[in-house]
């Protein structure tokens, strides 16, 4: 009796902290939705390519962070235990292998943007073109990362 007691306070806890941690993604992502309309407000108003640019790319990022929120928030609502994302499966019907074939092609193919990025950094004199391909090369690499992780944590075989 005293370990269900246990289990239930466990789990009423686990609610309670999952339930604090979805309000929590909910109010971010309504403040990425909320910066996504304030600096296209901005973009519009703002007298330079570069700054326009800069501020797209803001935007850009603020709306990709919002996709991602809303993402979390689906796989955490449709779970009722806490669970770390790498364990939430999603069911499909593909061959895993083709799957990771498609990542590390992916691999290949940010690698070599990244080259020709870093050439045009090396070339390029104007300086906000330069401080947006460096800002595209860092995500070029964090996207490297993210496929290698991809395939270590969702498609190493065991032999």
């Amino acid at each position: 009796m005293l370990s269900l007691t246990l289990q239930t306070r466990r789990k009423t806890s686990e609610m309670k902290s999952n339930n604090a941690l979805i309000k929590m993604l909910q109010a971010h992502k309504k403040s990425e939705a909320n910066m996504v309309k304030l600096v296209a407000n901005l973009e519009k108003i703002v007298h330079t390519a570069a700054a326009k640019l800069l501020l797209a790319e803001m935007r850009h990022d603020s709306q990709k962070h919002e996709d991602i929120l809303d993402e979390v928030l689906n796989v955490l609502e449709d779970k009722p235990q806490p669970l770390l994302l790498w364990d939430a499966r999603i069911e499909s019907y593909v061959d895993m292998q083709a799957v990771k074939k498609e990542l590390e092609k992916h691999i290949k193919l940010e690698s070599d943007m990244l080259k020709d990025v870093e050439k045009e950094i090396k070339e390029t004199d104007d300086e906000a073109l330069k401080t947006l391909l460096t800002h595209i090369a860092e995500d070029e690499k964090k996207h490297h990362k993210n496929m290698e992780l991809i395939i270590k944590k969702s498609y190493a075989f065991t032999p």
